[in-house]
């Protein structure tokens, strides 16, 4: 494709995004669900949007249906299982359902769990699995001055050069660029988030906050109020606001920006700086100033471990809160798509009645690792534990087993895998 095609492919793309956007403001949720339906199977519609970028353009339309529709009655209606919002039967309800459910548990957080599932009856069942014995805990040193991990953008492929939309001033463009800045954002990090999310029972057990079914809402709180605000406040953000007219580029773009270069990146460079901005202050101030305790998101974090407990992240674990956003969620789950598809191999009937090939789950969970950004895997591992009948704890020590020829080098490549183990104890 020439240069002048791939900038007419990309026009087409912001002028249909930008007509659908408007033309769907005044539709309910059935109506904006049914036409993305229409959408995705019109082959028309492939002629100027890959599947990928409708997909994420009608999310962000749902996202904005839903606000509209109101939280307390989204809620509602997902406990009647979203009858008043979703018609029709057949595969096309399947879908609608499972959209829907993924918009709710971004606004809402997931289902309230029934209490029997977390009983103590669940809990001793685990345990009687069987544990290895599991070394003295010791503490998590974090490295210095580490490098960000590697865009799963780049493993992917590079994205294209793409135009910067004609610049309109805010109140001429129609949009609420704060507003779109801010569900942009966390509508694709909640998005990663729910790849590390567990769905089973986890019997009462302390989770690290990556994999526990409640950190996507904390996630999303602290980003709302302690991040985002102070980002927008910033001159590039400010500028970034003034660059396009997003009542045609949309979110698109700013999720562009994220998947990017880190040269010269206003998005990355204030979201690092913000989250750099939370490390331990020096114990003694000028003139007796007070820091500013309360311009923090610890105290939030620890409150909401110790209600829906899970492990707090604290003041360590900054580099990985803060790569959240850098991590790439296809790529991530389609790393879980392989380990469930090696677990079947291993543990499921090959159809012959002879059984799995053994060891093939933790070989490919480990030949997974390196290609990774640090501490994915190992959560990964964990997430297994629970939604994986098969796996368990004795499975788990040698998957850990495998990741370093002595202790401590177990420990820097897994760090929460290591606890976790003696979590469980």
């Amino acid at each position: 494709m020439s240069h002048s095609d791939s900038q007419d492919a990309i026009r087409a793309f912001e002028t249909k995004a930008a007509s659908l956007i408007a033309a769907t403001r005044s539709l309910d949720i059935s109506r904006i669900l049914t036409l993305r339906r229409l959408t995705l199977a019109d082959a028309q519609s492939r002629r100027w949007a890959s599947e990928k970028q409708l997909t994420v353009l009608f999310s962000v339309i749902l996202t904005k249906a839903a606000e509209r529709y109101g939280l307390d009655a989204l809620k509602a209606a997902r406990t009647r299982g979203f009858a008043p919002l979703v018609a029709g039967e057949g595969d096309g309800r399947d879908e609608d359902l499972r959209v829907l459910g993924e918009i709710a548990t971004q606004l809402l957080g997931p289902p309230e769990r029934d209490a029997a599932e977390e009983s103590l009856a669940g809990f001793q069942a685990l345990l009687s699995r069987g544990f290895a014995p599991i070394p003295p805990r010791t503490a998590r040193v974090q490295a210095a001055g580490r490098e960000p991990p590697p865009l799963f953008a780049a493993q992917l492929g590079p994205m294209g050069d793409r135009r910067a939309a004609r610049a309109l001033p805010p109140e001429e463009s129609g949009v609420d660029f704060a507003a779109l800045f801010d569900e942009t954002l966390c509508s694709y990090v909640q998005k990663t988030l729910s790849v590390f999310r567990i769905t089973s029972p986890t019997h009462g057990i302390r989770l690290p906050f990556l994999v526990a079914p409640e950190f996507g809402p904390v996630y999303r709180e602290v980003m709302r109020r302690f991040i985002l605000p102070q980002m927008r406040a910033t001159r590039h953000i400010q500028a970034l606001g003034q660059s396009c007219n997003w009542a045609e580029v949309g979110g698109a773009r700013l999720i562009e920006l994220i998947q990017g270069s880190e040269v010269n990146n206003p998005i990355l460079h204030n979201w690092e700086a913000r989250w750099a901005a939370f490390r331990p202050a020096k114990p003694t101030t000028p003139r007796g100033r007070k820091s500013a305790d309360d311009d923090n998101p610890w105290p939030l974090l620890r409150e909401e471990a110790t209600r829906c407990n899970f492990l707090p992240p604290g003041e360590d674990d900054l580099t990985l809160l803060r790569d959240v956003l850098r991590f790439e969620a296809e790529a991530i789950a389609r790393c879980w798509r392989d380990l469930g598809q090696l677990y079947a191999q291993e543990f499921g009937a090959d159809g012959r009645g002879e059984p799995g090939r053994e060891g093939v789950l933790r070989d490919g969970l480990l030949r997974w690792f390196p290609k990774l950004p640090d501490h994915v895997g190992e959560h990964l591992a964990i997430k297994a534990v629970f939604e994986f009948e098969r796996v368990d704890a004795a499975w788990l020590n040698r998957l850990f087993g495998g990741l370093g020829r002595t202790d401590s080098e177990r420990r820097r490549v897994a760090p929460y895998l290591a606890d976790f183990l003696t979590e469980l104890m």
